[in-house]
């Protein structure tokens, strides 16, 4: 990618956001070799309810 110019990372991102929408965590984790429990809370993040995202944020702050 980088030979053509394209931006692997932001790619990368993409591919990882779309995978978590259509597939299992544990199938992600394996995907993109991240911690089962990361790829699990990223798939609870992308549902469609904002309610836990916004908790989450909030709670750091």
């Amino acid at each position: 990618m980088k030979l053509h110019g394209l931006p692997g990372v932001s790619a990368r991102n993409t591919a990882m956001m779309e995978a978590i929408t259509d597939l299992p965590p544990i199938v992600v984790s394996d995907l993109f070799g991240i911690h089962p429990n990361t790829a699990y809370a990223w798939a609870q993040y992308a549902q469609n309810s904002w309610a836990e995202y916004l908790e989450a944020v909030q709670s750091t702050d």
